[in-house]
């Protein structure tokens, strides 16, 4: 099956998305290994991720319709996270993923509070994969194999600290998540 994944992926994304997936998958099921976790769910997972990716405007008000979702999901500040959404909802209903599966790729953009390992692990493996390449990203490397929490810490720390420089929506997501997990693991992650 993930051969056939790899195809329509291959079929629907750019060479630089596609590659990103595959890159972004080895990272997930490297991460679950060295964790402990389901390699195969993580592999799937973060080779779907961006599936939505590079759907158009046209594409995503079409899904949102025959999907009920609310339209405000279609609102500015909500595009560069629509891409999840779509996304989990389509590996949901053709690939039959886990609750833990969909809310890897729903919830890989912003995160989330109370994130569970899988969710943790393709959130990291979107931010550290081979392919990226920003100021602090082999600290981001080297934590997150050794301590996932402090990890997701310190990527929406670079990632909010990245927006806010630039003057761009910071989803709400983002702060809440990292509120959590400062509060339930503390503050160790430095750069």
């Amino acid at each position: 099956m993930i051969e056939e994944v790899k195809k329509s992926l291959k079929e629907r994304l750019s060479d630089y998305r596609y590659n990103h997936c595959l890159r972004v998958a080895d990272v997930a099921k490297d991460l679950a290994k060295f964790y402990k976790e389901d390699e195969g769910q993580a592999y799937f997972a973060g080779l779907v991720h961006d599936m939505a990716k590079e759907f158009t405007k046209e594409e995503n008000l079409e899904f949102v319709k025959s999907h009920n979702l609310p339209e405000e999901v279609l609102n500015k500040e909500n595009s560069k996270f629509l891409h999840g959404t779509i996304g989990a909802i389509i590996a949901k209903e053709t690939y039959h993923f886990t609750d833990d599966m969909f809310n890897a790729v729903y919830y890989h953009t912003a995160g989330r509070p109370g994130m569970s390992k899988l969710e943790k692990i393709v959130y990291l493996a979107d931010k550290i994969e081979p392919g990226k390449n920003y100021e602090g990203i082999e600290s981001e490397r080297k934590l997150a194999y050794q301590d996932l929490d402090q990890a997701v810490i310190l990527c929406l720390k670079t990632k909010i600290a990245k927006l806010t420089k630039e003057e761009k929506f910071i989803h709400p997501n983002t702060i809440d998540t990292l509120n959590y997990l400062e509060a339930k693991v503390g503050n160790t992650a430095t750069k």
